[in-house]
């Protein structure tokens, strides 16, 4: 009987020692499994921040693609614009200088009046090249100028020369107090940023060529440039009801080359003269992306 008992005992004290080893490696089984969990999450997001990374790697290849093709556009069009003004000229010219030829006073004033306008055409279209060369440059401007922000609207405004386009309404709006409000700044520079956005909702405020041609209903175009100050910044609103901006291409729009309908004329380097000169004058150039009757631009300047 006493052997009996402890052959029990040894058969359980065996069992507990079993249980023991069986309960080690299932701990050690429990950490392997919990390590290799900890690992697959690892792998889950390194393969999420792989996916990512392609994802951005795809978006910057396809916009890499696409400026290409804007500055390509960029250039055949800057090529023709500047060939059909000088072959006017040649034309011009050989009229001018074909002996015995006789030309009556009106005759001579539209020669002249084309000669001007064609040249013209030809200077902006250079000075706007050369704009593009100076925009990626960060150098502050020179900033020595006192000048009313009136003066600034008002010069910007025949510069641009939206104030004769027949195509649309255009009114000069100023907070109370703007109208005094003095600038030190750079006038020709901050002019020449605003009037590059008052000629932006001039141009996308005319109906393109190919809606007219498919006897789309054409409506009133209407610009507003009202001057309000906010803290100590002064802020040029351009705001037009034309074809507007879709919200995901607000910061896109102000790329090199970019233009988001093709049917309109223009070389795609307005809005980013535009905001480098802003910036360079310690101000800055935005699309209110809230507006949405058109398109709305705040060019600010500082106060003082």
């Amino acid at each position: 009987m006493a052997d009996d008992i402890n052959q029990l005992r040894e058969q359980l004290h065996q069992l507990t020692e079993d249980y023991k080893t069986l309960e080690h490696n299932f701990d050690i089984m429990s950490e392997g499994y919990q390590e290799s969990l900890m690992l697959y999450d690892k792998l889950e997001d390194t393969y999420h921040e792989l996916e990512e990374t392609n994802k951005q790697l795809e978006v910057a290849r396809q916009r890499a693609e696409e400026a290409s093709r804007m500055k390509t556009n960029f250039i055949q069009q800057i090529s023709h614009e500047i060939r059909t003004p000088l072959n006017i000229l040649n034309g011009f010219t050989q009229i001018l200088t074909t002996p015995g030829m006789e030309l009556d006073l009106n005759t001579q004033q539209e020669v002249t009046k084309g000669i001007d306008e064609n040249t013209n055409r030809i200077t902006s279209l250079v000075n706007k090249m050369l704009e593009l060369a100076d925009a990626s440059c960060r150098t502050e401007l020179d900033r020595t100028d006192h000048v009313l922000a009136v003066q600034i609207a008002a010069q910007a405004s025949d510069e641009s020369r939206i104030t004769v386009a027949s195509h649309l309404t255009f009114d000069l709006v100023m907070d109370e107090g703007t109208d005094t409000l003095m600038l030190q700044t750079n006038l020709q520079q901050a002019t020449r940023a605003l009037s590059l956005l008052l000629d932006n909702a001039r141009k996308f405020t005319q109906p393109a060529e190919a809606a007219v041609n498919a006897g789309a209903e054409v409506k009133q175009g209407r610009v507003v440039l009202r001057l309000a100050q906010q803290e100590q910044m002064l802020r040029f609103i351009v705001e037009d009801n034309g074809i507007g901006v879709p919200e995901s291409e607000a910061e896109h729009i102000f790329d090199e080359f970019v233009q988001l309908d093709d049917y309109y004329d223009g070389t795609g380097i307005g809005l980013t003269v535009a905001r480098s000169i802003a910036r360079r004058l310690g101000g800055d150039v935005v699309i209110d992306t809230t507006y949405t009757d058109g398109a709305r631009f705040i060019f600010s300047l500082p106060i003082a």
